[in-house]
Formats: structure tokens, C-alpha cells, sequence
């Protein structure tokens, strides 16, 4: 009996009940072509972008989840004060790590790392084939107990113990070695020979981290084969490695536990990092100074930290909160947009329903029938968006530099939730229909004296309103987006970015700086050269103590070294003083450029001439006297405001700095042979020094469009799914003026038999529309302003928004709407009044 219960005959009538509900969902999909194809493809259109979204954000929320026990691995970061444009950074000075290793108990490990200069790798079987290596980093022992990487071949505990080890990532080994050699498992123990030295390093490891990785790297090596400067340094003024710490198993989970452990951090800065500042340096930190070291989860690093020195620029909250509320409210205006027309159509199937009910049909058979249709509309638009999706990808990836991934749907929780939204949408979108035509009178319907009309008309009314309410909201951001980064390209920045070159220099060319220089100035496309170890967009991670002579305090100004073309090549302006003098040896080692923000952090009044103390106290103490003020020109991008900075002459190779050489460039009159001749005859020169190395280099101009990439390709995808919002609410709005051009089909024929015009009858369908769209304005101004002026905060230089940057979306949202409601409304004013007056 118990089997009989479950046996299919049970199951038939629930399934001859689902295939009747399909076949009449069929039946009035026919019936009802256009409309049913306007909700089909609103529907598709949100859920395609709620997909490219939702797979956008959820690559952003996933990094450096990989990483073995990765809850349990905290970054620790400086804070020296208040202002994170100065003061605040992802470094941490060196000996840090071995005070935390003895004295800190909640730590099971810590490890450092450290950037290293760009250097060219060789292999001992050809050594003449050179490869130039960018994301090198010194690390220590055991960094990968502490960030595994993905270790995939090696042994965590022993790749990095050899001194003369190396790690390199599946890519790297691919590049050197070959695809036959990794299938064949010959890739560890190979050698490479690092640098201009050719010192031999083996590969003892290989990792494969995926994108997803605050810390992209192409070889870790061991920070004990020549860097022991960085080992074993006791300068805790020197903020210059990364360090890691993992803690012991359930330390994280326990706020007791992590609170001690903040604590232990606390006593370190009394113990140990202030007592040195104030020995060691003349910055004197004043008692209520914030200074502290704090710790961050590394799962939180891509979207939480964006201090300075940070291995690469990160990812943004504020982006993957925006573009989640973006695809939010994309799906929220296609469900109002479906449920919009499926009450709309629901009224012209009125009789229907009503028969339906004098020949039995419940109330929850009536709901069951309306949801039944809503689920399978739900199903079928989320197929043709996934295939959408997919078709997509490419040029999703074109616009926002971002690989999505779909595999995310097949992984059980990920499919259960995505099953879930589906019901959900479903459920939403058809309850009103089926709700409120479930509670039909069946008698007074067929008559013509019932239905829901005058509920529905409100209802779609308020829900046109909101619809429209998001998609000019989201059009004026957009707008005051795109109108930021115009700002940014065309603001003056202080220097000239246009045709200046930039080659990342080595040891070779360097030592022979001068003769260089003459050669590459002799070129007729050269206009000059400058050897420095700072340029604008380029990282800058260098600070010195610097102090007016007989002042009471010091100030940490940015600083490098240039030479005395440097303000030429890259159009920079004295506002006092002079520049450095090429014959002047004397000025060359004590002179001292300043820039008016560091005159103003250091309290000078009459800068030039006035001597000051660099890193008094310290191994590299230097008296300097001001020979020049520059005006402020911007280092960063428009994120930050101008920083102080300082200026000495030009010193070849100095320790831990990397030497650039601005090439500027005479105007090439817009064409591409002129460029690459230019640049062939640099590269002939720099071969002359440095036969070894390949010529690398980029443009000024496109390194610091680099700066605000995030921001460009927020507006990209901004303007794309802008653009699909209005699509989609003006594709609601077309089938809501045509079921009601259709509704209202004898009452034109009747106004243009009495004699009303065509543009009073275009008016009379359009008026009501037009005026829910005004409302809709109204109602998105103070919402865009809100959030264009959170979003501006992020900048310290921005627009200043203006009353027509709203005024211009409204209006032009208003033209696109009446052109959706003036198509079919236009070709009913123009029927023949006979042909309506037969309608039905």
C-alpha cells in the first residue's frame, strides 16, 4: 500500500495539470505575440545584466580566498597619522617581523616581502635570449607557510629555504621552459640566472594564483642571497616591507584573542618604534600623535586598503557596492516592467478568466494559472540571458578589464540561490495579476461591468514612476561620472605628459648616465633627457625627515633625484630660485628644490637660500640649502592633493632606488612612422649601452590615464547598463501606450469622427505618460545629487556640480519616452475613424 502511495499514477494528474497550464501560457503567448515578446525581452535584458553583474562582483569579493587558511592571515599596516594620503601605509620597517616572531604569542608565523627592481633573467643553455622580469619579490624562508600561493608544485616549508631558491609562477615556467617540459615534470631544479650578475638561482617551486590576488608576482626569491640589508635592518624609521602574520588557530574567531593581540601592537610602537624615531631622526612625534600598527585580514585587502605603497592599486567598495545596487535596480525596473504589461494584458484576458470561473475554476486555480505562466516566462528569459550572458563576455571583458567566469553556476550553493531568485522573481511578477484577478466577480466580467481597471491603471501608474524614477537617477550619475574624468584628462596637472617617453633604467646605462644623455639629445626627434628617480604616475616610495635649520620641527617630505634637465622635460615651472646648474658641482651636492607644498609644510616664508637639515641624526644626514621653489605639479592622480616634495641632484645607482630617464619627444605631427622611427633610434642607443637588456618603456600620457582605469571602466560599464536601464523602462512604456492605444481604440475613433485632431489625439495618450516621467524627474534629482556628491568625496580635486547636468538627462529621457509613446499613439490618431468604430 505503501508503494502505491508513490506510484506514478498518483503523479498524473499533477502532471496533466502542469502540461494544461503550459499549453495555455502557449495559447496566450500566441494570442498575444507583441506583448508577450516586449515582457520576454525586458525580462531577458535584466536578468542578462543581473548575471554579467552578479559575476563581476562576486570576482571582486574573492580574492586571496585561496590561500590555505587564509581566514587566518592578517597584512599589518603603518599609521603615522590622520591623513591617508601621507601618513598611512600597507609597510611595515623590517625588524617588526622579528619582534612579532618573539614576542608576540597569538602569531604562529610571520613572513615579509619585499619589491624588487626590474631585472633580466637568462638561462644557462641560452644565455643569449634574454627575459625582462617586472614583479620580482624578496621574501622571507617561509613566506609561503604564510601566503601558500597555490602552491602546486614544491613544498611550502622547503621552496624558499635554500638561499639560492627560487619561485616562479606556472606562467613564468611556461615562458621559460616550455609546455614539453612542464608536462614532463622537468621544470624544478632548473636554473635561471638572475640579473646583470647572472647569478644562478633554482627553481625549487611553482605557483599558480589565480587573478584574483592583491599580490601578483611572476618570481619570489629568497631574501637571505644578497639582501640581508633587508633581513636583518634595525631601522624602524625605514617603512619598506610588506609583512604577513598568521595567526594561531582560532585567534581570529575570538575578539578576546584579537584584542590582546592589538595590544601586543600597541606595546611594540612604545617599546620599540617611537624610542627609535625620536633617537635616531629629527622627527620628534608629539604624544597625541595617532601612530600605530594596525592589522587587516588579506581577504579584505583588494577592496579594504588603499593606503600607500600597496603592492598594486586596489579594487573598491564603493564600485562593487554601486554596480551591485546598479544590477539591483535592473532587475528590480525589468520585474516592474514585466509585471506592468502582465497586468495590462491580464485585463484583456478578463472574459477568459471569468469563463473560467462559471465552469469551476477556484480562486487558487485562477493563481495557480497566473504564477504557473509568470514562472515559465521567468525560466525561458533566464535561459536566453544566460546564453546572452555568455555571447557577452568578450566585450564585457573589452569594457571593464575583467575575465568573467560562469562556471559559479554549476557549484551547488550557487545554483540553489540563483533556483531561489528565479522563484522569487517569479512569485513577485505574477502575484499581483493573480492575485487580483483571482477575486474577479465571473458574472459581472462577462457582462463587461467588472475587473480591476481603475486598481491596475493606479498601480501601473505609480510603477512607471518608479521605473522611470531609477533609470534617470542612474543616467545624471553617469553623466557627472564621465563629466569627472573629462576633468581629469583636461585639468592642468602642473606638468607636460604629452610625447615624453619613460624607460625603466639598469645598472649599465646608469654608470654611464652623461654619455648616455649626449647621445640620446643628439637624436633631431629628441628634445631632451632626464635621469630621476621619481617621475609623476610612476610609484614613488621614498620619504625623508627634512627640518628648517634652527626650526623647532621636522616634516617627512616625498623625495628623489633628479638632474638638471628634469623641470625642462617635463615642463615644470620655478615659482622662485633656479633650477640645478650642470657645471655647478658645489649646488649639485648640497642644493635642495622644493615644491610650494613642502614650502608650506615646512613654514618658510623666504624659502630660497634658507638651509635645511635632511634626516638629521642618521647615517645619510646632509645639510642643504633651498636654490629653487617649483610649482606644484601632481604626482598621483586627482584621488590625492599635491604632497610635499624635495628635490636633490641626480646620484647614479643609490641604494634600494630605481633610476627612470623622461625622454621628451618633438611633436610627430600625429603620425605612426614618425613615432616608431623615434623610437628605433632611442632603442639603437640604449642597445649601444646596454646590448643585453631589451628596451622597455611607456608613455607619460597613458601611465597616468592608468591612474583612474577603475574609474574608466566604472564609467564604461555605467554607461552600458544606463543605457540598457532606459532601454528597457522605454520598452515598458512603448507596450503600455500600446495596450492602451489598443484599449482606447473606439474612443479615438469617436474623438476624430467629432472632430479632434491628430495632435490632440497624440496628446491625449501621451500626457498622462509625459507627466509620470516629469514626476520621475523630480523625484531622481535629489537622489543623483546625494550620491554624485558622496562619490565625488573620493577626489581631491573634482567638478563642481552644476543645476544642468540634472536638467539635460530629464529632458532627454522626456524626448526618448515620447518617441517610445508617439509610435503606436501616432498611428492610431492616423487610422480611419470608420475602421476603430468597427473595433470588436
Amino acid at each position: 500500500m505503501g508503494v502505491r502511495l508513490l506510484s506514478p499514477p498518483l503523479l498524473q494528474p499533477h502532471t496533466g495539470m502542469f502540461r494544461n497550464y503550459f499549453l495555455i501560457a502557449l495559447r496566450s503567448f500566441r494570442k498575444h505575440k507583441t506583448f508577450s515578446l516586449i515582457n520576454l525581452v525586458g525580462l531577458t535584458l535584466g536578468l542578462t545584466a543581473g548575471l554579467l553583474i552578479f559575476a563581476w562582483v562576486l570576482d571582486e569579493t574573492r580574492y586571496d580566498q585561496f590561500h590555505r587558511e587564509a581566514d587566518r592571515v592578517f597584512r599589518v599596516q603603518t599609521y603615522w597619522g590622520d591623513d591617508p594620503q601621507t601618513d598611512q601605509y600597507a609597510t611595515t620597517p623590517p625588524p617588526l617581523a622579528e619582534v612579532i616572531k618573539s614576542e608576540v604569542p597569538e602569531v604562529e608565523a610571520v613572513a615579509r616581502v619585499f619589491t624588487w627592481n626590474a631585472s633580466t633573467m637568462r638561462l644557462p643553455e641560452n644565455e643569449d635570449r634574454a627575459f625582462r622580469e617586472t614583479r620580482i619579490f624578496i621574501a622571507d624562508p617561509n613566506f609561503l607557510e604564510v601566503l601558500d600561493c597555490h602552491l602546486i608544485r614544491g613544498e611550502a616549508e622547503t621552496a624558499l629555504k635554500d638561499p639560492q631558491s627560487i619561485v616562479i609562477t606556472k606562467a613564468t615556467a611556461l615562458r621559460y621552459f616550455g609546455q614539453e617540459a612542464w608536462d614532463q615534470n622537468q621544470v624544478l631544479g632548473r636554473s635561471i640566472l638572475f640579473g646583470g650578475d647572472r647569478t644562478p638561482r633554482h627553481v625549487t617551486g611553482v605557483v599558480d594564483p589565480p587573478a584574483q590576488t592583491h599580490f601578483p608576482f611572476d618570481m619570489l626569491v629568497n631574501i637571505h642571497f644578497g639582501y640581508d640589508e633587508f633581513a636583518y635592518n634595525d631601522n624602524w624609521a625605514w617603512n619598506i616591507v610588506h609583512t604577513y602574520i598568521k595567526v594561531k588557530p582560532g585567534v581570529q574567531t575570538d575578539p578576546a584573542a584579537m584584542a590582546a593581540l592589538e595590544r601586543q601592537f600597541d606595546r611594540i610602537v612604545q617599546q620599540y618604534s617611537l624610542p627609535y624615531l625620536r633617537q635616531n631622526t629629527a622627527w620628534q612625534p608629539p604624544s597625541d600623535m595617532r601612530f600605530d600598527y594596525r592589522l587587516i585580514p588579506v581577504e579584505d585587502i583588494h577592496l579594504h586598503s588603499h593606503l600607500l605603497r600597496e603592492h598594486t592599486p586596489n579594487g573598491s567598495i564603493w564600485v562593487v557596492y554601486t554596480l551591485t545596487a546598479v544590477g539591483l535596480l535592473i532587475l528590480l525596473l525589468a520585474a516592474i516592467n514585466f509585471t506592468n504589461l502582465s497586468t495590462a494584458l491580464a485585463t484583456r484576458r478578463a472574459k477568459e478568466i471569468g469563463v473560467r470561473k462559471v465552469l469551476g475554476a477556484s480562486r487558487a486555480t485562477v493563481v495557480t494559472l497566473f504564477l504557473s505562466e509568470s514562472m515559465l516566462f521567468t525560466l525561458v528569459a533566464f535561459a536566453a540571458a544566460f546564453g546572452l550572458a555568455e555571447l557577452l563576455r568578450r566585450p564585457f571583458y573589452q569594457l571593464s578589464g575583467k575575465e568573467l567566469d560562469f562556471s559559479w553556476l554549476g557549484q551547488p550553493q550557487w545554483f540553489g540561490l540563483v533556483a531561489l531568485g528565479l522563484v522569487a522573481l517569479g512569485l513577485l511578477t505574477g502575484s499581483y495579476p493573480a492575485l487580483a484577478f483571482s477575486r474577479f466577480q465571473p458574472l459581472r466580467v462577462l457582462k463587461g461591468q467588472g475587473g480591476i481597471v481603475g486598481q491596475g491603471h493606479r498601480l501601473r501608474n505609480v510603477l512607471v514612476t518608479l521605473q522611470f524614477t531609477i533609470a534617470i537617477a542612474l543616467l545624471m550619475g553617469t553623466g557627472l561620472v564621465v563629466a569627472q574624468l573629462r576633468f581629469m584628462r583636461q585639468q592642468e596637472l602642473g606638468y607636460n605628459r604629452e610625447n615624453v617617453l619613460i624607460i625603466k633604467n639598469d645598472r649599465e646605462v646608469t654608470d654611464r648616465w652623461r654619455e648616455f644623455k649626449e647621445q640620446l639629445e643628439a637624436l633631431p626627434t629628441v628634445r631632451s633627457a632626464s635621469f630621476a628617480t621619481g617621475l609623476p604616475s610612476q610609484p614613488l616610495v621614498q620619504v625623508r625627515d627634512f627640518r628648517p635649520e634652527g626650526g623647532a620641527e621636522g616634516q617627512g617630505l616625498q623625495w628623489f633625484l633628479v638632474d638638471d634637465a628634469y623641470l625642462g622635460t617635463l615642463g615644470l615651472e620655478l615659482a622662485d630660485g633656479h633650477n640645478f646648474r650642470r657645471d655647478g658641482t658645489a649646488e649639485q651636492q648640497s642644493g635642495l628644490l622644493l615644491n610650494e607644498a613642502a614650502v608650506r609644510a615646512l613654514g618658510l616664508h623666504d624659502p630660497v637660500g634658507t638651509w635645511i637639515l635632511k634626516n638629521e641624526g642618521m647615517d645619510d644626514a646632509q645639510r642643504l640649502q633651498v636654490i629653487g621653489v617649483v610649482k606644484d605639479f601632481n604626482l598621483e592622480s586627482f584621488h590625492s592633493a599635491v604632497k610635499p616634495l624635495a628635490m636633490q641632484y641626480f646620484i647614479p645607482d643609490p641604494p634600494g632606488m630605481t633610476d627612470y630617464v623622461a625622454v621628451r619627444l618633438a611633436p610627430t605631427q600625429g603620425t605612426a612612422n614618425s613615432l616608431d622611427q623615434s623610437l628605433r633610434a632611442i632603442e639603437n642607443v640604449w642597445q649601444h649601452f646596454e646590448a643585453e637588456d631589451p628596451f622597455v618603456y611607456s608613455f607619460l600620457d597613458q601611465d597616468y590615464d592608468a591612474l583612474f582605469r577603475s574609474e574608466q571602466r566604472l564609467s564604461g560599464v555605467l554607461n552600458w547598463f544606463t543605457g540598457l536601464t532606459l532601454f528597457i523602462a522605454c520598452l515598458g512604456l512603448f507596450g503600455l501606450s500600446l495596450y492602451s492605444t489598443v484599449q482606447r481604440t473606439k474612443e479615438i475613433g469617436i474623438r476624430k469622427v467629432l472632430g479632434a485632431s491628430v495632435g490632440g489625439v497624440l496628446l491625449m495618450l501621451s500626457r498622462e505618460y509625459l507627466r509620470l516621467i516629469v514626476v520621475a524627474v523630480v523625484i531622481a534629482i535629489p537622489l543623483a545629487n546625494y550620491f554624485a556628491t558622496e562619490w565625488l568625496h573620493n577626489f581631491a580635486y573634482h567638478i563642481d556640480i552644476r543645476w544642468w547636468w540634472f536638467l539635460l538627462p530629464g529632458m532627454m529621457t522626456l524626448a526618448v519616452a515620447l518617441l517610445s509613446v508617439s509610435v503606436q499613439s501616432l498611428r492610431a490618431a492616423r487610422a480611419n475613424p470608420v475602421e476603430a468604430l468597427r473595433y470588436e
